[in-house]
């Protein structure tokens, strides 16, 4: 029995390669083609539910993979390489931001300079 995981903060690893590509575009010819097609759909109609949103897939080429084996409906996701993105991969993993963005102050403060009429009358539209 297959168990697929329904909790969204289950993040899915989608290993892809010649042979992925194989299985899931062709017709099955044994049980692992037919397993890989099964859970690949499983996956793109999950997608599609989530209004063509990606939360919990992420794709990972290896070796012997381009760009174009990633499957169609992944292509607006940030795609992996393996071993030469695995820092980056492994931070995705951990939820965990390489840069961390600054703080902003509570308070912005808005300055309005008023502009000296000499200067207004250089511009001209």
């Amino acid at each position: 029995m297959f168990f697929f995981p329904q909790q969204p903060s289950t993040l899915i690893i989608i290993a892809i390669s010649p042979k992925y590509k194989a299985d899931t575009d062709g017709s099955p010819s044994d049980s692992h083609a037919r397993h890989a097609k099964y859970i690949h759909k499983l996956m793109q109609n999950e997608f599609i539910q989530e209004g063509c949103l990606n939360f919990r897939f992420i794709p990972v080429l290896f070796l012997g993979a381009s760009q174009n084996y990633v499957p169609g409906w992944l292509q607006n996701t940030h795609v992996y390489r393996w071993p030469q993105d695995t820092e980056d991969l492994l931070l995705r993993l951990f939820r965990v931001e390489r840069y961390i963005p600054p703080p902003v102050p509570v308070e912005l403060a808005v300055i309005i300079r008023p502009i000296p009429m000499s200067a207004t009358t250089m511009l001209r539209w």
